[in-house]
């Protein structure tokens, strides 16, 4: 069997995902995966998603409060990059379908591990399945991407 194809994204869990998303729109994509479409690592994860999210909040503090919980171990480019686009990149998430808890004023924002703010996003304690769901669901309408299961590749 032949199968002709733009783009050819291996994997998908969140960030397979997110890239055909984005990619689909220039021409035709193709997921492979190796079990079925929703079974990714990302599916596991439990807690929430970081972003400072509230006007009371700032991505700076938010680099601070991740480069002294990571006692040193921490690139301060990387982590700067990360956090001064992660309302934008949760936003998009949202964009796509993903529900986070809420309360009436809000988000139900948590502050967890090393954070000095309420920033942290989460779905019940199955953010990771709910972000594949949303995700799926986007991917699966988009007529520009096709997705395999059960596929090794070589």
């Amino acid at each position: 069997m032949t199968h002709t194809t733009d783009t050819l994204v291996v994997g998908s869990g969140i960030a397979g995902l997110i890239f055909a998303l984005k990619m689909a729109d220039q021409g035709r994509v193709t997921i492979l995966t190796k079990a079925s479409k929703g079974m990714s690592n990302t599916r596991w994860a439990q807690g929430g998603v970081a972003a400072a999210w509230l006007e009371s909040d700032s991505w700076r503090a938010h680099v601070e409060d991740t480069l002294v919980a990571g006692a040193g171990l921490c690139r301060r480019a990387v982590v700067e990059r990360v956090a001064e686009s992660a309302k934008k990149t949760v936003q998009g998430l949202i964009d796509w379908g993903c529900s986070f808890d809420r309360r009436a004023d809000g988000y139900d924002l948590h502050r967890e591990g090393g954070h000095s703010a309420r920033r942290i996003l989460h779905s019940k304690d199955s953010t990771g399945a709910e972000i594949v769901r949303a995700l799926l669901g986007a991917v699966e309408s988009h007529p520009n991407i096709t997705i395999r299961e059960h596929c090794m590749v070589v």
